[in-house]
């Protein structure tokens, strides 16, 4: 038989291993506050109303930390990530972002850049993408090399739908094989697919024309081109169509640099600027130009005047905007920053989520 004594220690031993097993094992980490706001005087309030808690992000951060500004996104809404690193390991931030449906299928991703979150100088990692508008699985993943970070609830969209008459013109500069055609995609594609290092703006966007502006297309709309020979080929709008009369005055949306302004055969006369690291704004069927390529601009500059330059069925205005080379919504990014600090201090403050490899 055990004597007493010894029965009670080999209790404690096994209630103690218990427990370290219980704390080590855990995967997800909700930190509970870490700092308590004191009232004038230095003293903390002590009345019979509760305290106000604070949970500080920049001290005696112990793990990496996400964070994740449009965790319901629908399809054609950008999404934000902050990695903010802990204070011992600042090497560890990824490189990039990948989103994947639950089956693995690449469906985009971004590249981080360096955020300043305020005044007082304090940064954080970001990157921004955007949920394809032909996503309709209602999951994804958003994974940091082999590592899923944080699973997406992706909202149901309906996208109206189209059909476009082309003539005999149209219809060829959308179905002619051309040499220049594709260097000019080729180019295009290029350049939405940098991330450079600055950020120009954090948003939110303008619209290039009056807001009340008549529109003819809508983004994400499911379209139909009828060709003149009988044929047919279904494509998506990935911006907005503005019906302006040739000669609208064409604005920047946001502050930015020119990175294109020239004629192309499909989409005439084109403007694209560079907003921050993988966010552009295109404007396409311009009938003049006056953006030149590498001048900045600011929100409401004069970059040319609207017209019915390339394919184009009638005068009007194309403006879309490309996150990490994927069509966003405009009307989104138009109702909010793309980069909110005061969002994204918040969501850090309350929820305080660690998320670890294999949740």
């Amino acid at each position: 038989m055990i004597p007493r004594s010894d029965f009670i220690l080999r209790l404690c031993y096994l209630s103690l291993c218990f427990v370290f097993i219980a704390c080590f094992s855990s995967q997800h980490i909700t930190r509970k506050p870490a700092v308590i706001q004191e009232a004038e005087g230095g003293k903390s309030e002590e009345s019979g109303d509760k305290q106000e808690i604070a949970f500080d992000i920049w001290k005696d951060n112990p793990e990496d930390f996400y964070a994740i500004v449009g965790d319901t996104p629908a399809p054609g809404e950008p999404v934000t990530v902050i990695f903010l690193p802990a204070r011992d390991n600042e090497a560890a931030s990824p490189a990039r972002l990948s989103l994947v449906s639950k089956s693995g299928r690449r469906l985009g991703g971004a590249a981080f850049f360096d955020w300043t979150l305020d005044d007082e100088g304090r940064a954080v990692r970001a990157c921004v993408f955007a949920v394809p508008s032909t996503f309709d699985d209602g999951e994804a993943i958003i994974r940091a090399g082999d590592t899923d970070i944080f699973e997406l609830k992706i909202k149901e969209r309906v996208f109206a739908s189209e059909e476009i008459p082309l003539n005999p013109g149209n219809t060829a500069l959308r179905t002619v094989p051309d040499p220049r055609k594709t260097a000019e995609s080729e180019r295009l594609g290029a350049i939405l697919a940098r991330s450079g290092p600055v950020v120009y703006t954090t948003g939110p966007f303008t619209p290039p024309v009056a807001a009340d502006t008549r529109r003819t297309s809508f983004f994400g709309d499911r379209r139909v081109y009828l060709y003149s020979n009988g044929k047919s080929a279904p494509a998506v709008h990935a911006g907005i169509d503005y019906g302006v009369p040739s000669g609208t005055p064409v604005r920047s949306c946001a502050p930015g640099k020119v990175v294109l302004a020239s004629e192309r055969i499909v989409t005439g006369n084109s403007v694209v600027i560079e907003h921050l690291p993988g966010v552009y704004s295109i404007y396409y069927h311009l009938d003049k130009i006056y953006a030149e390529e590498d001048a900045a601009v600011d929100t409401g500059d004069v970059i040319g005047l609207s017209g019915a330059t390339g394919l184009a069925t009638g005068p009007h205005l194309h403006w879309e905007l490309r996150v990490a080379a994927e069509n966003a919504d405009p009307d989104i990014l138009c109702a909010r920053p793309l980069l909110d600090s005061e969002a994204a201090k918040k969501i850090i403050n309350e929820r305080g989520e660690h998320i670890y490899a294999g949740l």
